[in-house]
């Protein structure tokens, strides 16, 4: 973060204090004193004016009419950056027209203000920093774009979408959440990162109504089904169409990825819309090594 101090002369104590605080924390300040109504090293000023991220301004209620304060209220206000008064009364225009500046009575509320809110700030800060490298990369800050690159196992660049503020539980257009997305990649190391920041592990699809283990059922990918197991997959959640995870897999005629949600508590005796089991689609499609695996787990 870039600070930047503006100050009446006779403030330089509670400047000293803030600067120490700011410098303590790695982001020490530019500091400008306002002397005889007007700024010091104005030149200079304008230069650091434009690459402020945060900006305080104490005085003693009074605002110095000179060029260099009416062009900064002006740039800070257009490019959003916060500034924090002290000394001056904010009244309900105030509020309107400078919807970033925060006024504080006295320079104590204003110190505690910003020690309570550092790390806030600091996440604000890494936020739009994330977001620039995206857009500086050409890459829309979107979910069908977090989708995609999920889909390719881009770790970097899925971390500066996450760092940028988008929710790991974001779907994409289609109603697909991340999770599922990486599941029907067969993404083990996408799912592992998802589920660590918060994804939802039984979060349904818009399409089928599949869950990410259901997903990988269908995919048969038996290391992804594995591992959404030992994350806390629910294998009982019912489709759109009627189906548990156990009897797409007994479609898929896959025994091992069976046996793995049987043990796991997957209902071999759920009924789907057409009142049959996973039991009763073995027997009926003489899946014969599905049936002993499905018999002993139906008692």
């Amino acid at each position: 973060m870039n600070w930047l101090i503006i100050a009446s002369n006779k403030y330089e104590n509670e400047v000293e204090n803030l600067q120490n605080f700011l410098t303590e924390k790695k982001h020490a300040p530019k500091v400008y004193f306002i002397l005889d109504n007007s700024i010091s090293n104005p030149e200079q000023f304008y230069v650091d004016l434009h690459q402020v991220t945060h900006c305080v301004f104490i005085s003693d209620g009074t605002v110095p009419l000179n060029p260099p304060l009416f062009y900064a209220t002006g740039y800070l206000n257009g490019a959003e950056i916060p500034v924090f008064v002290v000394g001056k009364t904010q009244n309900q225009d105030e509020k309107n027209l400078l919807p970033n500046f925060t006024f504080f009575d006295d320079f104590n509320s204003l110190l505690s203000s910003i020690e309570d809110n550092f790390p806030k700030y600091i996440a604000e800060e890494e936020q739009k920093v994330a977001h620039k490298k995206l857009f500086d990369m050409g890459i829309p800050f979107t979910p069908d774009c977090f989708s995609s690159y999920i889909a390719k196992d881009d770790e970097e660049i899925v971390n500066l979408f996450y760092d940028a503020g988008m929710s790991v539980n974001v779907r994409d257009a289609a109603g697909t959440p991340m999770l599922c997305i990486a599941a029907r990649s067969g993404r083990k190391n996408m799912i592992e990162w998802l589920v660590e920041r918060g994804a939802e592990i039984n979060a349904i699809s818009k399409d089928r109504g599949y869950s990410p283990v259901m997903d990988a059922v269908w995919k048969s990918s038996l290391d992804i089904v594995d591992l959404l197991i030992k994350l806390g997959a629910d294998l009982n959640i019912v489709s759109n169409d009627g189906q548990t995870a156990l009897i797409v897999a007994t479609g898929a005629s896959n025994p091992r990825i069976c046996e793995l949600l049987v043990k796991n508590g997957a209902d071999p005796n759920f009924k789907d819309r057409m009142g049959m089991s996973s039991l009763e689609y073995a027997k009926l499609f003489k899946k014969q090594i599905l049936i002993p695996i499905y018999e002993e787990y139906s008692k």
